[in-house]
C-alpha cells in the first residue's frame, strides 16, 4: 500500500468522500469508556481520523504513506487527542493491548489479512472492536455511470483497489465469525476540482507522468460540464460499516 498512492496524496485529501457521522454513535454505543483509545490503521490523509478526534478520546493515526501522513497532519491540525505513526497495518509498532477499537476505512483490502490477524489480536485489548468502514459509489445516475466508463477506459494497471475479490468472505475468514453490518446513504457535493481529484486518486489510474493523463483530465472536465448544476455535481454512495470482533 505505501507506494500505491505515490505522488497521489493532495489529490486523495481534495477528491475523496468522507463518512457518516452515525458512526462516531456506533462507537459511543460499544461502551468502551471515556479512556478509549482508537487507532485508525491505514488512516491516509486523515478523512476518518479527523472526525474520531471529536470522541475526545485518544486518536492513533497509523499509515504508512508519508505524504499521506503529512496531509493527515494538516488535515487534523487543529486536533491535540492524536498521535501520528508511519507504519504500515502489519507492523503498527503500537504497545501489545493497548488499543479498545481499530477502524480502518477504505483500507481493509490493502492488507496482508495473515500478518494483519496477528498485529491486530496483538494490539487489542480483551473483547477489543474492529471497525471496518467502505464508501461504495452508487453507479445510479448518467454522470456517474459515464463518470466510471472514464475510469475504466483510463485503468492503467491492476491494484487491490480495483481486484475483484469478495470483501464478506474475506473478513468472515479474517475474524473466523460473523460480524454485523450496517448501511448509510452518504452525499458527496463535489466541484470540479474534486471530481478531478478523485479520479486522479485511484491507485490505478493515470498519474502527471503517464501518457494518457491529458486525455483523461480532459474526458473528465467534459463530463463535469455536461452534468454540473451550479458548479457542482453529486455523487451517492452507501457507506458500510462492519462491527467486527475476533472469535476467541
Amino acid at each position: 500500500m505505501e507506494n500505491e498512492f505515490y505522488n497521489k496524496a493532495k489529490e486523495y485529501a481534495i477528491g475523496r468522500p468522507t463518512y457518516p457521522e452515525e458512526i462516531l454513535n456506533i462507537i459511543k454505543e460499544l461502551g468502551m469508556g471515556e479512556q478509549l483509545t482508537i487507532a485508525d490503521i491505514g488512516a491516509g490523509t486523515g478523512l476518518l481520523t479527523h472526525m474520531l478526534c471529536r470522541l475526545g478520546c485518544r486518536v492513533l493515526a497509523v499509515e504508512p504513506n508519508f505524504e499521506m501522513l503529512n496531509e493527515c497532519r494538516k488535515y487534523c491540525s487543529t486536533n491535540t487527542n492524536i498521535e501520528y505513526i508511519n507504519a504500515p497495518a502489519e507492523k503498527t509498532q503500537l504497545k501489545e493491548h493497548s488499543i479498545e477499537i481499530i477502524t480502518i476505512a477504505q483500507a481493509f483490502h490493502w492488507f496482508d489479512k495473515q500478518l494483519c490477524k496477528a498485529e491486530f489480536k496483538r494490539i487489542l485489548k480483551e473483547n477489543g472492536y474492529v471497525i471496518t468502514i467502505w464508501n461504495d459509489m452508487q453507479e445510479e445516475s448518467d454522470f456517474t455511470k459515464e463518470y466510471m466508463n472514464i475510469i475504466h477506459k483510463y485503468e492503467i494497471r491492476t491494484t487491490a483497489g480495483n481486484s475483484h475479490f469478495n470483501p464478506d468472505k474475506e473478513k468472515s475468514n479474517f475474524f473466523g465469525q460473523d460480524y454485523i453490518k450496517i448501511y448509510y446513504d452518504n452525499w458527496q457535493t463535489a466541484t470540479e476540482e474534486m471530481v478531478i481529484c478523485k479520479a486522479l486518486s485511484l491507485s490505478y489510474t493515470p498519474s502527471k507522468s503517464d501518457g494518457d493523463y491529458d486525455k483523461f483530465v480532459q474526458e473528465l472536465n467534459k463530463l463535469f460540464s455536461k452534468y454540473q448544476q451550479n458548479g457542482k455535481v453529486t455523487f451517492h454512495y452507501k457507506t458500510e460499516v462492519c462491527i467486527c470482533q475476533f472469535l476467541k
